[in-house]
């Protein structure tokens, strides 16, 4: 291995670690919005972990539905305690603890790959 290929993973792990101190996170849906390329499950979810979020806004979300967390879906309403939600199964009110972060984007059907591990 050439020493410009060993910085360039030790320069990807620093910045994977420093992403991920400021908030970045990585996550596999189990349920949630389709996109154009296919369902929630068969992707990976990138966002940013914090519980502020604003109508319209892509988030990821628990629900406690057993197999179906986390979930992909989209803020209708925000109040103090409780967010409305939009996931496939329509409309939905959790408490605004339950989220996990806003969206920053999809990897289509890496989900697949990791369904076939377990994950």
């Amino acid at each position: 291995m050439s020493d410009n290929t060993k910085r360039g993973i030790v320069f990807g792990l620093i910045l994977l670690i420093i992403l991920f101190a400021l908030g970045l996170r990585i996550d596999h849906p189990k349920s949630g919005l389709r996109n154009a390329l296919g369902s929630a499950s068969s992707s990976v979810a990138v966002y940013w972990h914090h519980s502020t979020v604003s109508a319209g806004e892509k988030i990821v979300v628990v629900t406690d539905k057993p197999g179906l967390d986390p979930v992909l879906a989209i803020v209708n309403n925000v109040n103090t305690d409780y967010v409305d939600i939009q996931t496939d199964e329509g409309f939905q009110r959790i408490p605004i603890e339950k989220v996990r972060g806003s969206l920053v984007m999809v990897f289509p059907f890496v989900g697949i790959l990791l369904g076939f591990v377990g994950i």
